[in-house]
């Protein structure tokens, strides 16, 4: 089994995002651009939600993956997918020093799910300090906003206009909830993993 990550962050956001504002208007029934501004807020914002929830990179966007050591199997699950390449992989070697392990000695498996860095044969991964944060997995995940599935950019949709006609929680008869049920639904069929 891969070693659990211990941080997953974005170090470079996307450049787009999965739903044009022209979209998020005809979403909340909107015909001018007065609303503009916390509409980007808010495609922004339920993006992220999507993300999180569905452990997807729905745009294309530079993640790092921090561990304190190298597993003792030959592969490292990566947290999010899809996954378009593996930029690198550094690591604080035994003398403090900070060293990027060849390219040549590891593969990126994006087909798998979750996607996977996979030593080489006969390889092994280098010894490390041990300390936290000791590994650095600088990779970039995601799509372009035209690759985007449907389903997801309905799922940002359907959060936006949430959030714009809702600014604190709804309460229907007794029960209470921040998302629409069929946001749930949307996101259900994006989602991988046995956590989120």
């Amino acid at each position: 089994m891969p070693i659990l990550k211990q941080s997953d962050s974005v170090s470079v956001e996307p450049t787009s995002e999965p739903v044009t504002i022209a979209e998020a208007r005809r979403q909340c029934d909107l015909d001018d651009n007065y609303f503009d501004e916390q509409l980007q807020h808010l495609i922004k914002a339920a993006r992220r939600k999507v993300e999180q929830d569905t452990r997807r990179a729905l745009i294309t966007q530079t993640r790092v993956l921090k561990m304190a050591t190298f597993p003792a199997e030959i592969a490292i699950e990566l947290p999010r997918t899809p996954v378009a390449s593996v930029s690198s992989v550094q690591y604080v070697n035994d003398g403090g020093s900070t060293t990027t392990f060849s390219s040549s000695l590891y593969s990126l498996d994006a087909s798998h799910n979750p996607p996977l860095i996979v030593l080489g044969y006969n390889e092994t991964w280098p010894s490390v300090r041990g300390y936290h944060n000791d590994v650095l997995i600088t990779y970039v995940a995601g799509q372009a906003s035209t690759a985007v599935p449907e389903t997801a950019k309905q799922a940002v949709l359907l959060l936006v206009r949430h959030w714009f006609d809702n600014s604190s929680p709804v309460l229907v008869g007794t029960i209470s909830g921040n998302l629409p049920l069929s946001y749930d639904a949307l996101i259900g069929g994006l989602h991988w993993g046995q956590y989120p």
